[in-house]
């Protein structure tokens, strides 16, 4: 029971220096949005999310997934403290993220004519392409970076790193996007991604377990094979998921317009922040502990009803205050003109719970190196489910539908991977969690049909009612499990 406990609180203690440092970090990601709502409107973040989404489908294509595929054959040399095995592995994989960015910033380069022919149907953003180039380099050794401070569990270091980078990346957009025009975005994310990598590699320096070992370039090739392996895989699954959401805004922009795929980003990048602490506790905390013992199934068990139960706790709230307070959102991160999005956020918002679950099973699979079933599963069924469901949503109800099928798409996918994870590992959630999602879902789903009560303080009244019911509650698990309350005295 001990162990249990001191497990939890260890999750909840990554969760909250992740918090901290994602909530600034956050921030100054819609700071960055908002500026480029306001100065090039939703035609600017059109074209900012076309250049997101160019650049990870080329860095995941070019990376060959090794990133994900080194924590997981990191970790358990780290677990077993291997440091002769962890140190030549490191070496190798290090020589692979080098030929990842490489790769990547050439195919950029090269094919800069081609990109802008295909995201604008001509070739005046060639320019912009080239200067992104510089981004996808330096985005592979950033990523390489975060794998060696994932493994070793410097959550801390990992953090601090992320929050430097964003600061200093939101500072210098704002005089590119002012003085320097629509090529002030590319020049923008390409800066940023270099300012990210130095603030890495200084506190990655700082490990000294990380020795570099020399290895001749004939078994660098040999023993890299389990990774690249395992790698290709997962580099297929993510070219898919970014392929499908590429394809999602070039038919929104061509069907449609530009202005609507960033009516769709903005709501889309408000959803996602929102949650950005758990996605990234998921991956840089849950994903390395898991893949660490996933041959123990009680283990497995433990950290996947933990890791569910703290992140419902911390969505749900999340999931109502967009909800009741959308409409302020909406104008304090963005702009007036996308007050139209009400409706596509709101529903977006619903699927939050079911996004966290999703991604949680994800990482499951992950953490057992089954390939088939990731690309299977997670890769190909649910994102192109999504995907099929975006397109035919945006043709039938316009942008609301937008919001209709990231709802629906979410909670089949959660179902889907949930029956996956159990027939496959015999790895499931425990009844009382059940009871916990059930609770918390249904009070998110009282909050958004109060949302529609004509009558003003009946609606204010009850919106608010909730919002504290669900936010007392989240407090009060999370304080017995862990009673950092009385922590926080203590320290005050």
């Amino acid at each position: 029971m001990n162990n249990k406990s001191t497990s939890y609180k260890g999750t909840v203690k990554s969760t909250a220096i992740f918090g901290i440092a994602q909530v600034i970090q956050m921030l100054t990601t819609i700071l960055r949005a908002k500026l480029i709502a306001v100065i090039f409107g939703s035609f600017g973040m059109g074209v900012n999310a076309i250049f997101q989404s160019t650049i990870s489908i080329i860095s995941n294509f070019s990376s060959f997934g090794i990133f994900q595929s080194g924590v997981r054959e990191l970790s358990s040399d780290f677990e077993n403290k291997d440091e002769g095995k962890l140190m030549r592995k490191q070496s190798i994989f290090n020589r692979l993220v080098w030929l990842s960015g490489i790769i990547g910033g050439l195919v950029c380069i090269f094919c800069a004519i081609w990109l802008s022919s295909i995201a604008f149907q001509n070739s005046d953003y060639s320019l912009h392409f080239v200067i992104l180039s510089i981004a996808v380099f330096f985005t592979a050794l950033s990523n390489g970076q975060i794998v060696f401070l994932q493994v070793t569990r410097n959550i801390s270091s990992l953090a601090k790193a992320s929050l430097i980078g964003a600061l200093f990346g939101v500072l210098t957009a704002v005089p590119l996007y002012y003085y320097a025009g629509r090529i002030g975005i590319p020049i923008s994310i390409s800066l940023s991604a270099v300012i990210l990598y130095i603030t890495q590699l200084y506190y990655t320096k700082k490990l000294k377990i990380f020795k570099p070992v020399k290895i001749i370039l004939k078994d660098s090739f040999k023993e890299a094979a389990p990774i690249i392996k395992i790698g290709s895989v997962l580099m297929l699954g993510m070219v898919l998921l970014t392929i499908f959401s590429y394809l999602t805004n070039i038919f929104i922009g061509r069907y449609g317009k530009i202005e609507d795929v960033g009516l769709f980003q903005g709501a889309s990048s408000i959803t996602t922040q929102s949650i950005s602490i758990v996605i990234t506790v998921l991956a840089s905390d849950f994903f390395p502990r898991l893949s660490a013992v996933f041959q123990e199934k009680d283990k497995v068990n433990r950290l996947v009803n933990e890791q569910a139960e703290i992140v419902s706790l911390i969505i749900a709230p999340i999931t109502i205050v967009i909800l009741v307070f959308a409409p302020i959102i909406i104008r304090a991160l963005l702009s007036q003109e996308f007050v139209v999005i009400l409706p596509v956020l709101r529903l977006m918002s619903l699927s939050l719970l079911a996004r966290g679950i999703w991604l949680i099973m994800s990482y499951v699979i992950l953490a057992f190196g089954d390939k088939k079933a990731y690309l299977i599963y997670d890769s190909i069924i649910s994102n192109g489910l999504l995907c099929v469901l975006n397109i035919s949503s945006y043709v039938i109800w316009g942008l609301e539908g937008l919001g209709i099928s990231f709802l629906v798409g979410a909670t089949i996918n959660a179902i889907i991977l949930s029956f996956v994870v159990k027939s496959k590992y015999d790895i499931s959630f425990s009844k009382e969690f059940y009871f916990k999602l059930f609770f918390l879902g249904s009070l998110i789903l009282c909050s958004y049909f109060i949302m529609d009560l004509k009558t003003d303080w009946l609606r204010v009244t009850l919106s608010y009612l909730v919002v504290c019911i669900v936010t007392f509650y989240s407090i009060y698990v999370l304080n017995r499990r862990t009673g950092f309350i009385d922590y926080l005295r203590r320290k005050v």
